[in-house]
């Protein structure tokens, strides 16, 4: 794997996986020579914000630090990694962090260092087989296997009425108004959020990022996220959050006795009994507090890219493969954007199909994933003499 979390106990490794390499003091790394079979480790001293060069690869950048000649001149290097291992690693890294990079490319930087850092730097992509090791504290294990590795940090909230300009900050609220992810004039995808909590001040946070998955999966009005690493600023006299270097969200479903399961894009994230509780405070304030979500829309009156609330007749059904299943509906109004269809001729289709075709595309196909697929199954079909 590219990158690897290792669990260090008391300050030891867990498992050893760089037994088998040969680590490399900063001071003797040299143009020209292979490091294919080799590694340097140090602390992450410093994390830049992802960019994209050219055929929109993604590139990251940080300073590691070498702990062991920390009085040396150049005790720090930089380090690019490129393309998937690029973003990963910066859905991960936190500064602090010890991490090692095996496998990698020295290259000469073009400028004269100003700052005592060291002038040569490190590339490291999948095609090199470069190889990432963070080391964290401790692993705790999360229901959802997809995001099962969680590096167990402890975490500062701060209050909406605590915010100033300047601050970066970790904060918990519920979301009272938010546009989903847009490709904004640039080259990343805006989403737009604004939030309150306990202490009835609203914030609007302008989130920006390269990656679509990234910025925070909201369905709904009521839902509660929590945004770490947010930059407050103050615009025409009114705070803002943006997003800032290692900018992460979670979001979880509003509803009192709801499962509390995060939504997100990353597989390694951290969340212990404390944010459970946080949680479901904020669900028993809001419940109180927070007008019910009002996203039940008609289809004549969907938009692009929102999450929405639909009551509509079942017209027929089938299992499309072992991953999802069909549902067509329809409330009796046309969408006004094209739909897509899924092909019915090779399934077991349940429903009246003449029926459906002289609805003249007034129905619309629904593909119901993962756990929704056994209650999708279980749905009766309203058949039409």
């Amino acid at each position: 794997m590219p990158l690897e979390l290792i669990k260090e106990v008391n300050g030891v490794p867990e498992i050893e996986l760089l037994n088998k390499l040969h680590k490399v003091d900063f001071r003797s790394l040299q143009l020209g020579c292979d490091y294919s079979k080799e590694y340097v480790q140090g602390k992450l001293s410093r994390i830049s914000p992802l960019t994209y060069g050219g055929n929109r690869t993604s590139i990251l950048k940080i300073g590691l630090q070498e702990q062991e000649n920390a009085d040396s001149e150049s005790n720090t290097i930089n380090v690019l990694f490129f393309g998937k291992l690029a973003k990963d690693c910066a859905k991960v890294f936190i500064e602090g962090d010890t991490i090692a990079v095996a496998s990698f490319i020295v290259s000469s930087s073009p400028t004269t260092s100003k700052d005592g850092e060291n002038c040569l730097f490190l590339k490291a992509l999948e095609d090199f087989k470069s190889t990432v090791y963070v080391y964290v504290k401790a692993i705790i294990h999360f229901s959802t296997e997809p995001m099962s590795l969680v590096p167990a940090t402890r975490y500062t909230y701060t209050p909406l009425n605590e915010l100033k300009g300047g601050m970066v900050v970790n904060v918990y609220g519920v979301v009272k108004f938010f546009k989903p992810p847009y490709l904004s004039k640039g080259t990343d995808y805006c989403s737009v959020v604004t939030i309150v909590d306990q202490t009835n001040v609203k914030l609007t946070c302008l989130l920006f990022s390269g990656n679509y998955e990234s910025l925070p999966i909201i369905y709904k009005n009521g839902d509660i996220v929590r945004f770490h690493r947010l930059k407050i600023q103050v615009y025409k006299n009114e705070t803002q959050g943006i997003t800032s270097s290692g900018f992460a969200s979670l979001t979880f479903e509003g509803t009192l006795g709801a499962p509390v399961i995060p939504r997100t894009s990353s597989r390694y994230f951290n969340f212990t009994t404390e944010d459970h509780k946080m949680v479901e405070t904020l669900r028993t304030w809001a419940s109180v507090h927070i007008p019910p979500s009002s996203t039940l829309v008609k289809l004549c009156d969907v938009q692009s890219m929102q999450y929405f609330d639909l009551t509509c007749q079942l017209l027929g059904k089938a299992q499309v493969d072992g991953a999802s299943f069909l549902l067509k509906v329809w409330d009796g109004t046309r969408t006004p954007f094209p739909s897509w269809r899924v092909c019915v001729q090779d399934l077991v289709f349940h429903g009246d199909l003449s029926y459906i075709r002289r609805l003249q595309n007034l129905a619309v196909d629904i593909l119901v994933y993962d756990n929704h697929v056994q209650v999708a199954k279980s749905l009766k079909v309203m058949f039409n003499n």
